[in-house]
């Protein structure tokens, strides 16, 4: 858990100055920091936050694409 609260908190100072991706790192965080010894109900409220803010990177970037290697 605390690799990838030091990653996003990493990527905020990156991302500095651009207050929209901050946002979204933001509630990321708030997700992972919330999931460490959350209750089953409580993963479910954070599992359903997830799904909302998957949608809405779909929504502003599209689809994921495939990765391709050359």
């Amino acid at each position: 858990m605390d690799e990838h609260l030091a990653y996003f908190l990493e990527l905020r100072i990156r991302l500095r100055g651009r207050a929209e991706a901050v946002a979204i790192v933001d509630r990321c965080i708030g997700m992972i920091a919330r999931a460490d010894g959350a209750s089953p109900a409580e993963v479910e409220v954070i599992e359903l936050e997830f799904e909302a803010l998957r949608r809405d990177l779909i929504l502003r970037f599209g689809e994921r694409k495939p990765i391709t290697q050359h």
